[in-house]
């Protein structure tokens, strides 16, 4: 009887240890995976407080994705056979990820609005501060023409990055693959409009106070990213990222008022272009999964006026194939 009560008592510990060692594998599968509720999220559709490693590496980086992983290689691809044609480059954040369907259909795109053959990117990724923007723009292959859209919306003024360091893929790819890693899409469904103007105030809430407090220095190195853009030969262009004003309504018109008003003096300071499609586009609600993030025919629109608009630019400054290395 003693020994069939030990066997049991040994049994019971077994089960037990294993109950514990499942937990903690879970818990360390949803901490991979980030499982977290789209409702927290912040105007570039990060988790609020959080920031991107200021040192990052295509498989190192904290918290990288397939997006960011992507926008590194792409850099070392160029950097290692320098392009011939124009490169054409989105940076931004999530929004400005989900903004175009495919690097692909962009630049035929540009070539079907009358601009000459490119090499389009979309280099946007999740949780993009001002600071690794610039570190992406240091990175693009030196003597290249180039023409930058510099993706603005009130998360790149969220941080307090002043500098950021990254490290290409070695050996560089020889190839990308053009479609965008998109996240949001209608098949997998939008959040209802209850829950977009719930975001609204809370981004009121817990983000306004950040963007306060970030601003002058995310400013900064916006300025920052537009120097080092004209001292390397690029034409870099201020670009407004995708925004849902039919549930944003008046409810964000202070900081959109601000980032706006920064955008237009530096613009004016330095002689570059700054571009808004929100008002052009007039994408609906349903074509955002939220707020920022557009969803499939929301990218149609923006991605055919954001190709038109690149066009006009590289005709009208006198861009043609032919960069240099």
């Amino acid at each position: 009887m003693a020994r069939n009560h030990h066997r049991t008592g040994i049994t019971i510990a077994l089960l037990a240890a294993l109950i514990v060692v499942a937990a903690l594998a879970a818990a360390c599968s949803a901490q991979a995976t980030g499982g977290s509720s789209p409702i927290t999220q912040d105007a570039d559709g990060a988790q609020p407080g959080s920031s991107p490693s200021s040192t990052a590496s295509a498989s190192g980086a904290k918290g990288a994705g397939s997006d960011w992983s992507r926008v590194l290689a792409a850099l070392a691809f160029m950097r290692a056979t320098p392009p011939a044609e124009p490169v054409v480059v989105l940076l931004g954040g999530s929004a400005a990820r989900e903004s175009t369907i495919s690097d692909a259909g962009w630049r035929d795109q540009i070539v079907a609005k009358g601009g000459p053959e490119t090499l389009a990117w979309n280099m946007g990724s999740r949780n993009r501060t001002m600071a690794q923007n610039v570190a992406v723009v240091r990175a693009l292959p030196k003597g290249i023409k180039a023409l930058v859209y510099i993706g603005i919306n009130l998360g790149s003024f969220t941080s307090a990055q002043k500098t950021a360091t990254i490290n290409l893929p070695s050996p560089a790819p020889s190839s990308v693959p053009l479609q965008q890693p998109h996240q949001y899409s209608t098949k997998t469904g939008i959040l209802t409009s209850a829950k977009k103007r719930a975001l609204v105030q809370g981004w009121l809430a817990d983000r306004y106070p950040v963007y306060r407090r970030n601003f002058a220095t995310s400013a900064g190195v916006l300025e920052t990213l537009v120097k080092v853009c004209q001292a390397r030969g690029y034409t870099p262009v201020l670009f407004e990222l995708p925004r849902n004003t039919s549930i944003i309504g008046g409810s964000l018109n202070t900081p959109t008022t601000k980032y706006r008003a920064n955008c237009k003096a530096l613009a004016a300071k330095y002689g570059i272009r700054w571009v808004s499609l929100v008002n052009a586009a007039r994408v609906p609600n349903p074509s955002f999964y939220d707020l920022w993030h557009l969803v499939e025919p929301g990218r149609t629109v923006w991605q055919n006026l954001l190709s038109a608009n690149a066009a006009k630019v590289l005709t009208s400054d006198g861009f043609t194939n032919g960069g240099g290395s």
